[in-house]
C-alpha cells in the first residue's frame, strides 16, 4: 500500500469538526505543525463556522454553545485567559472578534488577541501615543478612547486600532508587528468602548463634520486604513443614542429618538433602501439592546442591560426571558466562531512533514475511525475520477 501524502492527509483532517483536528494534534509533531499550518486554518475555517457566545466580566471569559442541546442546561463554560489569576485583573474587556481570534483587555491599556480555542494568546505591544496634541475640536467631540479589531482579507492581515483622545487613529498590524498612526477620526462623536466589525471594516454611528452634522454609519476599512460613510434609515437622525452589532452577517442598528425605540436591520451592505425595520414589543426595547445571533427556531438572541438575555420572535416581536445558569450578575456579549487559527499566523511555520501508510493512519486515528473512512472514500474516489 503507498504511502498518503502530506496533502491528502490535510484535505481529510480540513473537513473533520475542530474537537476531532485537535486531538489528532497530538498524534505526532508533523501532524500538529500541518494542523497549525495558515494553509490548513484557513481551510478549516471555511468548511466549519461553528459560532460560540463569549461573555466577559469581572476577572472571567465565559463561553455558551448556541448549538448544545437544551438538555445540557445552557451550561456556560468558563474560559482560560491570559493574566486571569493577575491582582490587577478586574472587568475584562472585549473589543472584537473575527475568525476565532478575540480582541480582550484584561487590564488597564494591556491588550491581547486570543484564541479562546486554542488558547493562544499574543500580547499587543504598548501603543506608543504621539507627544503632539490633536487638532481643535468641536466642544461636542468627545476625547474618549475608542476601539477596534478584525480581518482585512486582502492584505491577509489583521489589525487592532485605538482612536485616541477622540481624534488619533493608531493601527497595530500582526502581520508587520508595529503601531502606526493614519488619518485623524472626521467625525463628531463621544466615541467609548469597540465598534462593530463586518465586511473588512470597523463601524460606527457619528456625525458628520460638515453637511450639517447628518448622521452616517463611519466604516473604517482595514485593509485600506481609511473611512467611508455609509447611510442610515431615514428615521435616524441622532447619533448619540444607539448601539450597532451584527446578525448572521448584516449590519444592525439599535436607535432611541424621542424615547421611541427601533432596530434596523441593513439586508443588503451598504445599500441604503435595504434596511429593514425588526420589531420588538415596549417592554423590552432599551439603547443597551445588542442583537448576538439567531437561535433555535429562527428567533434572535439578544443581550440587555449588561445582565439580562432575551429571545426575541422577530414576526410578532415578542420576547422572554433567556435562561443560562452559572452567568455572572453583569455582563456584556459578543460573538465568535472556533478556528484553529493562531494570534501568530504570520509566522512562516516550516514544516517537515513525514509520509506514513494507509494503515499506520488507521491506526492512529482509531478513536474517530468511521468519520475518517467515510472522509477518506470520498478523497481517494474523487482522485481515482
Amino acid at each position: 500500500m503507498p504511502d498518503l501524502s502530506m496533502d491528502i492527509i490535510a484535505d481529510i483532517l480540513s473537513r473533520l469538526p475542530l474537537k476531532s483536528v485537535c486531538r489528532f494534534r497530538c498524534i505526532s509533531k508533523s501532524w500538529l505543525r500541518l494542523t497549525s499550518e495558515p494553509n490548513f486554518t484557513k481551510t478549516h475555517l471555511d468548511r466549519f463556522q461553528k459560532q460560540k457566545i463569549i461573555f466577559s466580566s469581572k476577572n472571567s471569559l465565559f463561553s455558551l454553545d448556541p448549538e448544545a442541546p437544551i438538555d445540557d442546561d445552557m451550561l456556560p463554560l468558563e474560559i482560560d485567559f491570559p493574566l486571569k489569576n493577575h491582582p490587577n485583573t478586574e472587568w475584562v474587556h472585549v473589543f472584537g472578534t473575527s475568525n476565532g481570534l478575540v480582541c480582550i483587555m484584561p487590564q488597564p491599556e494591556t491588550f491581547f488577541i486570543f484564541n479562546p480555542t486554542t488558547k493562544e494568546s499574543l500580547r499587543v505591544p504598548d501603543c506608543p501615543i504621539p507627544s503632539h496634541k490633536c487638532p481643535p475640536q468641536p466642544q461636542e467631540v468627545g476625547f474618549n478612547h475608542a476601539y477596534g479589531f478584525g480581518y482585512a482579507h486582502s492584505v491577509d492581515d489583521y489589525k487592532f486600532f485605538t482612536i485616541a483622545y477622540g481624534c488619533m487613529i493608531l493601527i497595530f498590524s500582526l502581520r508587520s508587528n508595529s503601531w502606526k498612526r493614519v488619518q485623524d477620526f472626521p467625525y463628531k462623536h463621544h466615541l467609548e468602548g469597540s465598534g462593530t466589525f463586518l465586511n473588512g471594516a470597523v463601524h460606527w454611528l457619528c456625525g458628520q463634520l460638515e453637511n450639517g452634522g447628518n448622521c452616517v454609519i463611519a466604516a473604517f476599512d482595514l485593509a485600506e486604513e481609511k473611512f467611508s460613510d455609509l447611510p442610515t434609515p431615514n428615521s435616524v437622525t441622532d447619533y448619540q443614542t444607539f448601539t450597532t452589532g451584527v446578525l448572521e452577517g448584516s449590519l444592525c442598528l439599535l436607535y432611541q429618538h424621542n424615547r421611541e425605540y427601533s432596530f434596523w436591520v441593513m439586508k443588503d451592505y451598504g445599500v441604503k433602501e435595504s434596511w429593514t425595520r425588526i420589531f420588538i414589543a415596549e417592554p423590552y426595547l432599551s439603547t443597551s439592546l445588542k442583537p448576538l445571533c439567531y437561535w433555535k427556531n429562527n428567533k434572535i438572541l439578544l443581550a440587555r442591560s449588561w445582565k439580562q438575555l432575551l429571545l426575541c420572535n422577530p414576526n410578532d416581536g415578542t420576547c422572554k426571558n433567556f435562561l443560562a445558569n452559572g452567568l455572572p450578575d453583569k455582563f456584556c456579549a459578543d460573538v465568535y466562531v472556533e478556528s484553529l487559527i493562531s494570534p501568530s499566523y504570520h509566522k512562516n511555520l516550516q514544516l517537515r512533514l513525514i509520509p506514513i501508510t494507509f494503515y499506520t493512519f488507521l491506526l492512529l486515528v482509531n478513536m474517530n475511525y468511521l468519520l475518517l473512512v467515510t472522509e477518506l472514500s470520498k478523497v481517494l474516489t474523487k482522485t481515482s475520477n
